[in-house]
């Protein structure tokens, strides 16, 4: 018997498709004979009392959920997601230099910094990608920090917002879909794949409402594992190889028959009726992972 803590915050129980998925790794792990014991900050002391963690709460490198990361690996508990992970993953730059260094297929992408930014070298930008751009902040997670400009003006307007939060931003070519591929990978094995619409009339797969903190979601449409096309998972799988041996969401974009990795996510969602939705097992060997 394996003894799982689930770290989680409150909000992971706000929406009742993440909440029953919750439920039903709790289920899941019971079921093969472990215990599986949702834990919050004030727990934070209990983690030596677990063979394992998985951390379903947001895992920027700032939040708590890193810490109870760090503090699991270094008890040499089973651990899920795993620090390494965690800081490849929010940082996009120590990323897509992986991504470079290893080869993986992906976006084109060049990184700007302070001293660079000037009318000469937003005007070669566009001549190399064209325009509109896509702009990054090197740490986002969930769509935020990220935002098309089509012209010098608005590009020097987000570059200084960004610049706020780093020394350096990401900028690559835009390259418009209407969805987005979502690759769940576990261990290197493809876990799920699903295709995570665009809302109508936007760009990205979560878009900010206007005027409010609160975003909007396309749909997701799921398809069997073993039914996606190969090319996309082998991109998938040698995307995450360049990461680690965790859990992790890979976003690819299908540009005329080929993939390119927008990039690897750590911490992935995994909500009832979607990611699930095809392969049933996909609780079931998250939970033997966590227990080898």
């Amino acid at each position: 018997m394996t003894r799982i803590a689930c770290f989680v915050e409150k909000y992971n129980f706000t929406y009742s498709d993440e909440a029953e998925a919750l439920q039903t790794f709790r289920r899941t792990a019971e079921q093969m004979g472990h215990t599986f014991d949702f834990i919050f900050r004030n727990g934070l002391s209990e983690i030596p009392k677990y063979n394992s963690v998985f951390i379903r709460a947001t895992t920027d490198p700032l939040y708590t959920a890193y810490i109870v990361s760090k503090t699991a690996w270094e008890l040499g508990l089973k651990v899920v997601d795993d620090p390494i992970s965690i800081r490849i993953c929010a940082n996009k730059i120590h990323q897509y230099r992986l991504f470079e260094k290893f080869e993986v297929p992906r976006i084109p992408t060049i990184f700007l910094n302070k001293d660079e930014f000037h009318h000469r070298q937003i005007e070669e930008i566009f001549e190399l990608f064209g325009k509109p751009v896509v702009i990054k902040a090197p740490y986002t997670s969930f769509s935020k920090y990220v935002e098309k400009v089509s012209c010098e003006t608005s590009f020097r307007e987000v570059a200084k917002r960004f610049f706020r939060r780093s020394d350096y931003i990401v900028v690559q070519k835009f390259m418009p879909s209407r969805f987005d591929w979502r690759v769940g990978v576990l261990n290197g094995e493809v876990l799920y794949v699903c295709k995570y619409m665009m809302p109508k009339g936007k760009w990205k797969h979560g878009v900010k409402r206007r005027g409010k903190p609160s975003f909007i979601w396309g749909r997701t449409v799921t398809l069997k594992r073993d039914n996606a096309p190969q090319k996309l998972k082998e991109t998938a799988l040698k995307a995450c190889s360049v990461v680690g041996k965790g859990l992790y969401g890979v976003d690819i974009k299908e540009v005329n028959g080929d993939y390119v990795v927008v990039e690897v996510n750590d911490n992935p969602s995994i909500y009832k009726g979607q990611e699930d939705l095809r392969d049933k097992d996909v609780y079931e060997k998250i939970i033997r992972f966590l227990a080898e």
